[in-house]
């Protein structure tokens, strides 16, 4: 019994890990030359506009009021007009979309916040959003070239529901139904810049970088 235990240890009876590395080494070798096993790095990038400080200011204060007493509800502390959201691309392709966004001649966007929506507008609610007015057109128009630029670029893929101008302001903890909600008073404004962003979850919530800013034109 004693002879066999330093048998198992000798070089001729090879131990389990080493059988484990042959594997190893087997799949290593089945990886196709010339292609890394690591995976790509990548970017979570979105376009938006952000608002004026005292639209900013006033969307808060009504946050606040009619929004965080609610249990149901988590309410958002980073708040932009997303006009396109890329999701994971190539880290190598940032550049790229920098350069095909600043090709972009940016109009005035004027604006104004009107009721709260519910979203999605059918089935059971997870959004709760301001509806945004577009008195010129320009921010549909805006949208519409940021998406087609970036579809040209192959790095997004329209969407075939058409876009609505909104702010999401907070979301259900789970799917709900929607509820009396009083309107933001401000007066209208103007929308001051594109920005492109990254987006990086963390268990606190998402945090977002500017990358790149696109002044609206005069």
């Amino acid at each position: 019994m004693h002879e066999r235990q330093r048998r198992s240890r000798s070089p001729d009876y090879p131990a389990k890990p080493q059988r484990a590395g042959r594997r190893r080494e087997k799949r290593a070798a089945e990886v196709p030359l010339g292609r890394s096993p690591e995976r790509e790095p990548t970017r979570r990038l979105f376009v938006a506009c952000d608002l004026p400080p005292d639209v900013l200011g006033a969307v808060e204060r009504w946050q606040t009021a009619e929004l965080r007493p609610r249990d149901e509800l988590r309410v958002m502390g980073s708040l932009h007009v997303t006009l396109v959201f890329l999701g994971s691309v190539p880290e190598r392709r940032v550049d790229d979309i920098t350069a095909a966004l600043g090709e972009l001649s940016v109009p005035a966007l004027p604006s104004a916040l009107l009721e709260p929506v519910f979203l999605p507008e059918r089935g059971a609610k997870r959004v709760v959003a301001l509806r945004l007015d577009d008195p010129s057109g320009a921010l549909h128009e805006t949208q519409r070239s940021v998406s087609d630029a970036l579809y040209r670029l192959g790095v997004y893929t329209p969407e075939k529901r058409p876009w609505l101008a909104h702010l999401s302001v907070a979301r259900y903890r789970r799917p709900g139904q929607p509820f009396s909600l009083q309107n933001v008073t401000i007066e209208p404004f103007g929308l001051p810049s594109v920005i492109l962003y990254a987006s990086v979850l963390e268990r606190g919530g998402a945090v977002h970088t500017p990358l790149a800013t696109f002044p609206t034109v005069s």
